[in-house]
């Protein structure tokens, strides 16, 4: 047996099983009037992960739908309020209406650093959870300078924007006592998509599977686990083949195949990664973040609905 074999990822789903749990996901939202959506996304996050294996691990997910229903109508109440004070700052004035937003933009780092750690809690390999340390603080600094750079740039800055956020995101992530790590560069970023999107353009969008494959492989190896680069296999034409299969199949069975062209997307891009070493589990020691909560969560999903009521009103 190849030794590389257990250091690859490995994706056990069927579609036959995903399409079984979307259906009873999308038959229990409809007669509950939405309600279980929370507990539906959770079991679909849960079935994809606890489906990735590595090296005799498997990665579990632990939310809950009760504690992203409880986190979304609290967020839903911190909204009511945010509105209701607005409103009654713009009768004062109209330039008054302008602080709230601007909070709530300020506060963007802050809910993205509690979101990432809510998520991360919740995830596990081996039994052994994540934790992210990250400070909302060092964040806003990264977010401040690289989006004042980006615009100054007209959009070059960014993808050393992006290299920074995700050193920041890695760097700060654990699992158990063992850290992640990224070594990647802008400079090596802007060059993969100037060349991906000049080659998308010229091949009248056929190269764009190749393209994700290059991104996603750059980024996989360039993250380091205890010590270790981990490596990218992804093959662009798995790719390209599973989309054309999938848009051929969805269109002939009108719409039925998506699960499968789903969890076919999802094998090649998963065990299109592979860990270097063995990982050392004595390293591993379980530490459990009881601070983390699902409020950030819960102001993701109530923004998310205004905006589809925004949309649905104009």
């Amino acid at each position: 047996m190849n030794p590389d074999n257990n250091l690859r990822f490995s994706f056990s789903g069927k579609g036959g099983e995903l399409f079984v749990l979307l259906i009873k996901n999308l038959f229990l939202t409809l007669i509950t009037l939405g309600v279980y959506n929370f507990w539906g996304r959770v079991n679909l996050q849960r079935y994809f992960f606890e489906s990735t294996s590595v090296a005799g691990g498997r990665f579990g997910w632990h939310a809950t739908g009760k504690e992203r229903f409880i986190a979304f109508l609290k967020a839903s109440l911190i909204f009511a309020a945010i509105i209701g004070v607005n409103t009654l700052l713009v009768q004062i004035s109209p330039y008054l209406g302008i602080i709230l937003p601007l909070a709530f933009l300020l506060l963007l780092p802050a809910i993205i650093v509690a979101q990432f750690r809510y998520r991360l809690s919740r995830t596990s390999f081996n039994q052994i959870r994540f934790r992210f340390t990250g400070k909302a603080g060092n964040l806003a600094a990264i977010t401040l300078k690289g989006g004042l750079l980006t615009i100054i740039t007209f959009g070059i800055y960014g993808a050393w924007l992006a290299a920074d956020v995700r050193k920041f995101l890695y760097r700060h992530t654990t699992i158990g006592t063992s850290s992640l790590d990224y070594d990647g560069t802008g400079g090596a970023i802007f060059g993969l998509y100037v060349k991906g999107i000049l080659l998308t353009i010229v091949t009248f969008g056929i190269y764009v599977s190749w393209f994700k494959a290059e991104v996603a492989n750059y980024h996989t190896n360039h993250t380091i686990f205890q010590g270790n680069h981990m490596k990218g296999v992804i093959d662009g034409a798995e790719i390209f083949v599973a989309n054309l299969l999938g848009q051929i199949f969805t269109f002939l069975t009108l719409g039925i195949f998506i699960p499968w062209w789903i969890i076919r997307l999802q094998k090649v891009m998963i065990q299109g990664m592979q860990l270097t070493a063995e990982p050392d589990y004595t390293a591993m020691q379980a530490q459990f973040d009881s601070g983390a909560n699902a409020l950030a969560e819960g102001i993701a999903d109530a923004a998310s609905l205004l905006d589809n009521i925004a949309d649905f009103l104009t």
